[in-house]
C-alpha cells in the first residue's frame, strides 16, 4: 500500500513539474495558456481531450462523494479537481488510499 502511495505522489509530483515547466516555458514563442487554449479549443481533437479531462474529473468527483463521510468534506476536495485537476486527484489519493482500500476490500453482498 506505501508503494502505491508514493508511486501516485511521484506522478502527482511529476505532473505538477509539466505544468509548471509549460506555464513558464517559452511564452513569447508560443504564446499564454490562454493563447494556446484558445488554439487547441479550436481543434476537434482539442475538444475531445478537454471533454474527457472534465468526464474524468466528474467521474473522480462521484468517487470522493461516494467515500467522504460529509458531504461539505466531498465538496471541498471535489470541487478543486475542476481547476487542479489530477494533480488534487494525486493528493487526495495519498491521503484516502488506505481507506479507500479497505472499504473496497469489504463485500457489501452476502458470500454464501
Amino acid at each position: 500500500m506505501n508503494v502505491l502511495r508514493a508511486a501516485i505522489g511521484i506522478f502527482g509530483l511529476a505532473l505538477l513539474g509539466l505544468i509548471i515547466w509549460a506555464a513558464v516555458s517559452m511564452t513569447d514563442l508560443h504564446g499564454t495558456f490562454f493563447d494556446q487554449f484558445a488554439v487547441v479549443s479550436t481543434l476537434p481533437w482539442g475538444i475531445v481531450s478537454l471533454v474527457d479531462l472534465y468526464v474524468g474529473f466528474i467521474f473522480f468527483a462521484v468517487i470522493v462523494f461516494l467515500t467522504e463521510r460529509s458531504w461539505v468534506v466531498a465538496a471541498l476536495w471535489a470541487a478543486p479537481l475542476l481547476i487542479l485537476g489530477n494533480v488534487w486527484a494525486a493528493i487526495w489519493l495519498v491521503i484516502r488510499l488506505p481507506h479507500l482500500a479497505k472499504q473496497l476490500s469489504k463485500p457489501d453482498w452476502p458470500t454464501s
